[in-house]
């Protein structure tokens, strides 16, 4: 008898059902591991009551690493950070279409704002909020295989350029959305200490390491323009691709309950936090795993931005 079912959710992923965590042998975290690679995103339903055993799972898929933005770690464990709440750690209150809400973050994958893309997370539900609260992920495979051929010779060499930001330039792939940082009337202002990072430079079509397969490496949030080109030009390619990558098909939408896991392959997916309402409240931890990609360089203003 398996130690665990796998039942693919809607479009991408699949939720891990029956897991003892405390019943981890070998073999079972092979087959996890496999199962892992095999769907992007795995789903452990109210899997982890403490942080212990969010680390321990964690922990099935490799190291854990420390983020590289220390004001958000966890007192007393360093391999997890907070996300959420109304505290320093908050991010501060954004508009979105109207809405004020605590803990939006828009589409992006982890650490891209670095030379290496960081392997994947986990995300464990410390306390859920009320309304709203989703997060919601995106595979870049599955869109990458489905991108029009043209397309794909299009992108296949090209380089965007890329930075640490809380707000994107606009919000790609959801036309007609508008965001903004809300005010001090209306709600909570970011208290994050950040470190400085230099601008880097990816490529838009990467390679798995582990599975071979062809990716997109998108990050919308922190996108500045796609190297060589017109910024027009530019940013109406990126719009397109990154339109494509979140159709319902591609991309998952996760309602949480308290003490849910969410691991994703951060080589292969998008991820956006819907955010709260800011009368609401919500705790996330998360663990980041080590061994990144190598997939960019810090930009030296070699390669012209524009043509």
């Amino acid at each position: 008898m398996s130690a665990f079912e796998v039942t693919p959710l809607d479009h991408i992923g699949a939720e891990i059902v029956g897991l003892d965590p405390h019943a981890l042998t070998d073999e079972v975290r092979q087959q996890l591991y496999a199962t892992w690679l095999e769907y992007g995103v795995l789903l452990f339903r109210e899997a982890a009551p403490d942080p212990e055993t969010h680390v321990k799972l964690a922990k099935v898929f490799g190291e854990l690493e420390i983020h590289p933005v220390k004001s958000l770690l966890v007192p007393g464990n360093d391999e997890l950070i907070f996300l959420g709440g109304h505290g320093k750690n908050s991010g501060g209150a954004r508009v979105m279409n109207g809405d004020v809400l605590i803990g939006q973050t828009y589409w992006h994958q982890d650490t891209a704002y670095t030379p290496n893309i960081c392997k994947g997370s986990m995300l464990r539900m410390v306390k859920a909020s009320k309304r709203a609260g989703n997060t919601l992920w995106a595979d870049t495979s599955k869109a990458y295989d489905a991108l029009p051929a043209d397309v794909k010779t299009q992108i296949a060499s090209l380089e965007s350029l890329q930075c640490y930001t809380d707000m994107p330039r606009r919000t790609w792939g959801m036309p007609g959305s508008e965001l903004r940082h809300a005010t001090p009337e209306e709600g909570p202002q970011s208290e994050v200490a950040v470190p400085d990072f230099p601008h880097v430079v990816h490529p838009m079509v990467v390679t798995h390491p582990e599975n071979g397969r062809k990716a997109l490496l998108l990050s919308p949030l922190g996108y500045l323009t796609i190297l060589g080109l017109p910024e027009d030009e530019a940013d109406d390619l990126f719009e397109i691709v990154v339109a494509h990558t979140l159709k319902p098909e591609f991309c998952f939408d996760h309602m949480w309950t308290v003490n849910d896991l969410v691991l994703w392959d951060n080589r292969r997916t998008l991820h956006y936090a819907e955010g709260f309402p800011v009368d609401d409240d919500r705790m996330i931890q998360r663990a980041t795993l080590a061994g990144p990609q190598p997939t960019g360089r810090e930009y030296d203003g070699a390669a012209s931005a524009t043509a």
